[in-house]
C-alpha cells in the first residue's frame, strides 16, 4: 500500500508549529506572571550569550517595585556558568560560578499606611540555616555601588566581594546546607581609604563549626578573630570558644565621620583616641544549643587592653598600661576570677582641683595583681563560701604634691551585696607641709597598718601597729590669735594609733554619714615642745581617744621629761566649746622639783620640802565668746621656802575661776602651821576671796572672811571686810593681841638686850599693789601691870659715854620696871621703820626708885633687820645660804 507521505509530513510540521506557539504562549504567560508576582516592572538585557555551560549578559537592568521598598539593579558583564551532573545523577545543571564586573543597587524604602499588614512575629530560625540550593560555589564582584537608606538619607557603599565555597554532592535533607568551608572577602572603599574583611567558615553545621576572620584598614591588619562551635552529645548541650585579637587601632577619625551618616552616634563625649593600643580576648563556654546559651552558659572570658601611650580620658586625664581580667561564668552567673593591671594616670583632669593645693598629685599609678586568699572579717562574708572571693594584692602611689602610695592585700566579693575584706594594709603618706587651723605642720607623713572591711553602707577599720603620725615640726601661723608664733613650737612630734578602730556607717538616700566613731589607745609624743608657760623639754602623752560625728574624747596622762604628769581629759564638741579638764598631784620634794623645771614662771627662789599639793582644771572656749576657766588646788602639809621665808605644814583648798573676762581666787580655809620670815608667825588661818577683771588683776576685789595668825605667844589678826583695790591704797586695820615682848627680844639682834611684858595694838596697814605696804600712825601699847627692860653693861657703857642725859637714860634701862609703854609706828615703802617709845616707870639705879619717864625715837631697817635675823640660822639653812649669796652679790655689785 502507498503512503501519502506528503500530507502526513504536512501535519506533523502543522503540529509542531502549534505545539511551539502554544508553548511559546505558555512561556511568556508565566514569565509575565512571575514578574509581576514578584513586583518586577522591568528586566531588559543585552548581549545575551548562551551556551551548555553557561550564560552571560553584556548589561542588565532589573526594577522591582513593592509596598515597601523599590529597588533598581544594574549590572554590566554577567556571567553564570554550570555543569551538567554525571548521567545517572539527574538533570539539574550545578551553577559553579557568578561573575560580575560591575554591579550597582539602588535601595529605596517606602511609607506604608496604618491600614498596612503588620509583619508576622519571627519564628524560630532553622539550624543548620537553610542556604538556597542555586547558589553558586563561587560569587564574584568586581566592583559595586550599592545606595541604601540611613540617618542622613541616602548613603553609598562601594567596593568588591568575592564568596567560595566547597561544592561536594549534596546528602539528601541537606541540600547546600554542607558547602563548607566557606571563604569570604569584602572590600568597601570611602574617599581614598579602604577597609578589608576576609571570613573563613569551616567544618560541619550539624556537629563542629570553625569561624576565622580578619580585619585590615588600608592594607594594615588591626582585627583578627577565631571562634569555634562545637555539640558535645545528645542532651543539647553545645560550647563555643573563641578569641578576639585587636594588634592595634587604626586612626578612626574619617571612619567616625562615615558611620556617623549611618547612625547618629554620640562622639562629642568620646574621648580622642590613643595613639597606639592592643586588645585581645579569649573565651570558652558551654551551654544549651537554644537562644539562652549565654544566659545559662558556663565558662571562662579573659580579657587584655594596652595602651603604650598616655592617652586623654575626658574628666579623668592622660592613661596608660595594660590591663588583664578574667571572668568565670556559671549557670549564666558571671564573676570576676582573676584581675591584672599596671595604669598610670598622667596630668589629672579638673576633678583634681577638688583635693587641697598641697594634696593634688601630678601623676597616681596602680598596680594590681592575683593574691592569695584573705581570711574575711566581716560577719556577713563569714557565712559565704570562700570563692566568691577574689584576692588581690593591690599597689596605689602617687607622685608630685602629696607623696602617697598603699600596700594591700584584699579581697572583693564577686557578686552582690558588694564588699571588699582587706588584709594587711598599709599606707604612707608625706606633704613638704599642711596648714590647718591656722597651724603649719612641717614635712607630716603618715605610715598605717590596718585590716578591716567595707560595703555600700559600712566600714570597720583596725589600725596595727606601727600606725603612725609624724611632723618635724608644729607652729602656729602668724596672726595666730592668742599664740606667740616666735615662742610656741613643737618639735619631733609623733602620735601613734595603733589598736585604734574606725567604725562608720552611710546612708545613701540623704548621701551622708549615718555613724561615725573612731576609739582605742593614743600617743603622742615631742621631742621639744616650747612655750613662753614652759620651759623646753621633750613631752609624752598616753591615753584614749572616743570621738564620733558629734565630739571627740581624750583622756590620759601627760608626762613632761622632768617627771611631772598631769591627767587630761580633752572634750571637743564639733557644735559647741571646746573644753579640757586635768588633774595633776605633786607630791615630796622630788616631785616639786620637777614641776619647777615645767614652768618658766615657777619662781627660782621657790623649793617645797615636802607635803602634797592636788589640782585640777577645766577650760572651756566657745566658738564665740569668753573663755572659761576652773579648777581647785587642795594642800595637805605642804612645806617649803620661798625667798628668805618659810612655811610648814600649808593644809587647805583653794577655787579659782575665770569667766567672762574675770577672774576669782578663793579659799575656805586654808591654815599654815608657821611661816617664819626672820619673825615666826602661826598657826595661820585665812578664809576669802579674791576677783579682778583679766586685764587689771592688781584692780580687784579683796575679800577678808577670815585672817588669824599666832605670832610671839599673842595673836594677830585681820578683821573680815572687803577692800577694793581699783582704790589703792586702801586701809587694812591689822590688830596685835597679846604679843610677848620677851620672846620679840630674843629675837631682835641685839645683845644684852631682855625684857617682859605683854603688848598689843593695832596697825593700820596702806597696801597699793603697785608700791607696797605702808603703816601710818600705827599704836602698840603694853598691857598693864607693865613689865621690865633691862640692857647689860656692856651696852650701857657705850650709851653713857655720850652724854650725862644718856648716862642717865643707860642706868635707868640697866633695870628699868615700866607700868607704861605706849608706842607709834610708822612704815615706809623703803623698808624705813619709825618707832616712838613712851615709857613711864622708875628704876632702882636712878633716885632710889623715883618715877622716869622716857620718851625713845628708834629708825630700824626692817628688810636689814629680816636679813640679820635670817643670816643668823634662826630661818633655815638654805634662807642664810641665800642671805649670804645676796650680801656677796651686793658687795660685788
Amino acid at each position: 500500500m502507498r503512503i501519502a507521505w506528503k500530507p502526513l509530513v504536512w501535519g506533523l510540521f502543522t503540529v509542531w508549529v502549534l505545539a511551539v506557539l502554544l508553548g511559546a504562549l505558555a512561556v511568556r504567560y508565566f514569565w509575565n506572571e512571575t514578574l509581576q508576582s514578584n513586583g518586577i516592572e522591568t528586566l531588559e538585557w543585552q548581549g545575551l550569550g548562551l551556551s551548555l555551560s553557561g550564560v552571560s549578559l553584556r548589561q542588565l537592568e532589573l526594577t522591582q517595585s513593592l509596598p515597601t521598598r523599590k529597588v533598581v539593579l544594574q549590572g554590566r558583564e554577567l556571567a553564570l556558568d554550570w555543569r551538567w551532573p554525571d548521567w545517572d545523577s539527574g538533570w539539574t545543571p550545578r551553577l559553579m560560578e557568578l561573575t560580575a564586573k560591575t554591579l550597582k543597587l539602588d535601595w529605596y524604602t517606602k511609607q506604608v499606611g496604618s491600614s498596612a499588614a503588620k509583619p508576622q512575629a519571627s519564628s524560630k530560625r532553622p539550624w543548620p540555616p537553610d542556604l538556597p540550593a542555586w547558589m553558586p560555589s563561587e560569587v564574584i564582584i568586581q566592583q559595586f555601588e550599592v545606595t541604601l537608606p540611613c540617618e542622613a538619607g541616602r548613603c553609598p557603599l562601594a567596593g568588591d566581594l568575592s564568596i567560595t565555597s566547597s561544592h561536594p554532592d549534596p546528602e539528601p535533607g541537606l541540600a547546600a546546607s554542607t558547602r563548607l568551608p566557606v571563604k569570604a572577602n569584602l572590600q568597601l572603599d570611602h574617599e581614598g581609604h579602604y577597609i578589608n574583611v576576609q571570613a573563613t567558615l569551616d567544618g560541619s553545621w550539624l556537629d563542629e563549626l570553625s569561624l576565622a576572620a580578619e580585619l585590615a584598614v588600608d592594607g594594615t591588619r588591626y582585627v583578627s578573630v577565631e571562634s569555634g562551635y562545637h555539640k558535645q552529645n545528645a542532651n543539647g548541650l553545645v560550647s563555643w570558644d573563641g578569641a578576639v585579637d585587636i594588634s592595634d587601632l587604626p586612626r578612626t577619625d574619617w571612619l567616625l565621620a562615615w558611620l556617623q551618616t549611618w547612625q547618629s552616634i554620640p562622639t562629642e563625649s568620646w574621648p580622642e583616641q590613643p595613639e597606639t593600643a592592643t586588645i585581645s580576648a579569649d573565651w570558652k563556654l558551654q551551654g544549651a544549643g537554644n537562644e539562652r546559651f549565654l544566659a545559662q552558659a558556663t565558662g571562662g572570658l579573659k580579657v587584655k587592653a594596652r595602651v603604650p601611650q598616655p592617652w586623654f580620658v575626658p574628666g579623668v586625664g592622660k592613661i596608660s598600661g595594660s590591663l588583664e581580667i578574667a571572668l568565670d561564668a556559671r549557670q549564666g552567673q558571671w564573676q570576676p576570677d582573676t584581675l591584672n593591671a599596671d595604669i598610670e594616670l598622667k596630668h589629672p583632669a579638673a576633678w583634681v582641683k577638688t583635693l587641697p593645693e598641697l594634696m593634688q598629685p601630678g601623676s597616681l599609678s596602680l598596680s594590681v595583681r592575683p593574691g592569695k586568699p584573705v581570711a574575711p572579717v566581716s560577719p556577713a562574708v563569714k557565712a559565704v563560701a570562700e570563692q566568691t572571693l577574689l584576692p588581690l594584692n593591690v599597689e596605689l602611689s602617687s607622685r608630685a604634691g602629696a607623696d602617697v602610695s598603699m600596700r594591700s592585700h584584699l579581697a572583693i566579693t564577686t557578686r552582690a551585696p558588694w564588699r571588699v575584706e582587706l588584709g594587711k594594709t598599709h599606707l604612707h603618706a608625706a606633704l613638704p607641709e599642711l596648714e590647718a587651723s591656722g597651724w603649719l605642720l612641717t614635712k607630716p607623713r603618715a605610715e598605717i597598718e590596718l585590716t578591716g572591711w567595707l560595703d555600700t553602707t559600712r566600714a570597720v577599720l583596725k589600725f596595727k601597729g606601727p600606725t603612725i603620725l609624724k611632723a618635724d615640726k608644729l607652729e602656729p601661723l602668724a596672726g595666730t590669735a592668742g599664740v606667740s608664733g616666735d615662742e610656741t613650737l613643737l618639735k619631733g612630734l609623733r602620735m601613734d594609733l595603733a589598736h585604734t578602730i574606725l567604725e562608720a556607717s552611710y546612708l545613701p538616700a540623704q548621701s551622708r554619714l549615718g555613724k561615725f566613731s573612731l576609739s582605742g589607745p593614743l600617743g603622742l609624743t615631742a621631742k621639744q615642745v616650747k612655750h613662753p608657760q614652759l620651759r623646753p623639754q621633750p613631752w609624752r602623752f598616753e591615753g584614749a581617744l572616743n570621738g564620733n560625728l558629734t565630739r571627740t574624747n581624750v583622756t590620759g596622762l601627760l608626762k613632761a621629761k622632768a617627771g611631772t604628769s598631769v591627767n587630761l581629759d580633752l572634750n571637743v564638741p564639733y557644735q559647741g566649746p571646746f573644753r579640757l579638764a586635768g588633774k595633776m598631784r605633786v607630791s615630796g620634794e622630788q616631785e616639786a622639783e620637777a614641776l619647777s623645771r615645767i614652768f618658766t614662771a615657777w619662781p627660782e627662789l621657790l623649793t617645797v620640802s615636802g607635803g602634797t599639793v592636788s589640782a585640777n582644771a577645766a577650760y572651756e572656749q566657745p566658738k564665740s565668746g569668753a573663755v572659761y576657766l576652773t579648777g581647785n588646788l587642795v594642800l595637805a602639809d605642804w612645806s617649803g621656802t620661798y625667798d628668805r621665808t618659810t612655811w610648814s605644814r600649808m593644809n587647805g583648798s583653794a577655787d579659782f575661776l575665770l569667766d567672762e573676762g574675770r577672774m576669782k581666787v578663793s579659799t575656805p580655809e586654808l591654815t599654815v602651821a608657821e611661816v617664819n620670815p626672820g619673825i615666826p608667825f602661826g598657826p595661820v588661818q585665812l578664809a576669802g576671796q579674791y576677783e579682778a577683771p583679766l586685764g587689771q588683776l592688781a584692780a580687784g576685789q579683796l575679800v577678808v572672811e577670815k585672817a588669824v595668825s599666832g605670832a610671839l605667844g599673842g595673836e594677830v589678826t585681820v578683821q573680815p571686810e572687803s577692800w577694793d583695790l581699783a582704790q589703792a591704797p586702801v586701809t587694812i586695820p591689822v590688830k596685835l593681841k597679846q604679843l610677848n615682848l620677851a620672846r620679840l627680844l630674843q629675837l631682835y639682834p641685839t645683845e644684852g638686850l631682855a625684857g617682859t611684858g605683854i603688848l598689843s595694838g593695832t596697825l593700820p596697814v596702806l597696801f597699793d599693789p603697785a608700791t607696797g605696804i605702808r603703816v601710818k600712825q600705827g599704836r602698840i601699847d603694853a598691857l598693864k601691870p607693865g613689865g621690865r627692860i633691862q640692857l647689860t653693861a656692856e651696852r650701857l657703857k657705850a650709851l653713857g659715854n655720850q652724854s650725862e642725859a644718856m648716862e642717865l637714860v643707860a642706868k635707868a634701862l640697866k633695870d628699868f620696871r615700866y607700868s607704861v609703854l605706849d608706842s607709834g609706828i610708822n612704815y615706809d615703802e623703803n623698808g624705813t621703820l619709825l618707832l616712838s617709845l613712851h615709857l613711864k616707870g622708875n628704876s632702882p639705879e636712878v633716885g632710889k626708885g623715883q618715877p622716869v619717864v622716857l620718851n625713845i625715837n628708834l629708825e630700824e631697817n626692817i628688810p636689814a633687820l629680816l636679813r640679820s635675823l635670817q643670816l643668823s640660822g634662826k630661818v633655815s639653812d638654805a634662807v642664810t645660804e641665800r642671805v649670804k649669796n645676796l650680801l656677796k652679790k651686793r658687795e660685788r655689785d
